[in-house]
């Protein structure tokens, strides 16, 4: 073989795996949309970042939803996002808690944070976006003063909205499938609060715990008005399943149930909003869990 045969024949082969390492997104959407996943145990990036990258891209997740611990160096943050980058999937900073809805110094220091860590980090390891997961309701005081907590819910919403568009990040947040029946009035007007929280944010992820697609009280048909919603205002939209062993009830959860079930069901669910071009697919809950299961 001729030295100029030799180099062309090399050529070759770096071409072809170049252009299946280009299309091996695009081959995994064929079968299934891309995945989103939250990770709350942030200190496992440590030490179990090729763990982790390894099961989230043999899932086929490209979006993860990363709990933000001030306590960890800058570092950590740093070299786990580059290797992600690396995979191909994106990192959000992921923050919340109930008591965020009443006290926005919370959500004043997660973004100063933020902004901190952006500034002193390269392209390749910077978060892609924030993710807020607040849950209001499970305040004590939820039921006996729920447009309170509501208004001030809002307040906090509406900061993240204005700081994620001065960081230009993408702004996602998570919401129960039952907002669509919760109502609010106060001095941010009269309405229903899931339409709200679609209208002050770039993407929701409904939180349609069932661990069936189908049926009155499924997957399906309980986050079937957000998604109609976030189509008609051209905003992004995933749908979350629950892998998290739950005391509220067996039927909230795939937990113990065989994956080739969970699979079916999700399957199902992407097959019924696939033809909006504004869902974006399943989110598990939580990656934690979803490694565990057998």
């Amino acid at each position: 073989m001729s030295k100029k045969t030799k180099l062309i024949w090399i050529a070759g082969i770096l071409l072809f795996f170049s252009n299946f390492i280009w299309l091996k997104p695009m081959l995994n959407t064929r079968g299934e949309q891309p995945k989103a996943t939250w990770l709350w145990d942030t200190p496992q990036i440590v030490d179990q970042s090729e763990n982790i990258l390894g099961f989230l891209d043999k899932n086929n997740v490209s979006l993860l939803y990363l709990q933000v611990h001030t306590d960890l160096p800058d570092v950590v943050y740093q070299h786990f996002i580059q290797r992600a980058t690396a995979y191909g999937i994106e990192v959000h900073a992921l923050d919340g808690a109930p008591n965020w809805a009443g006290k926005l110094q919370y959500t004043q220091n997660f973004f100063r944070w933020l902004e901190q860590y952006q500034s002193v980090s390269d392209k390749s390891s910077q978060f892609s976006g924030i993710h807020l997961d607040i849950e209001p309701y499970l305040l004590p005081s939820w039921d006996s003063d729920v447009q309170k907590i509501t208004e001030s819910y809002q307040q906090t919403i509406r900061y993240a909205e204005g700081e994620a568009a001065l960081l230009g990040l993408h702004f996602g947040i998570d919401i129960p499938f039952w907002f669509d029946t919760s109502f609010y009035s106060n001095s941010f007007g009269d309405g229903v609060l899931s339409e709200w929280l679609i209208d002050h944010s770039d993407s929701v992820i409904v939180m349609a715990y069932r661990n069936k697609a189908k049926g009155p009280n499924g997957i399906i048909s309980l986050s079937q008005s957000e998604v109609d919603y976030a189509r008609s205002v051209g905003k992004d939209i995933r749908i979350a399943a629950e892998t998290s062993k739950t005391e509220e009830g067996d039927y909230l959860s795939f937990f113990g149930k065989k994956n080739t079930y969970m699979n079916n069901h999700l399957r199902k669910v992407e097959g019924t909003f696939k033809h909006s071009d504004n869902f974006k697919g399943i989110a598990i809950h939580s990656l934690e869990s979803w490694m565990q299961r057998k």
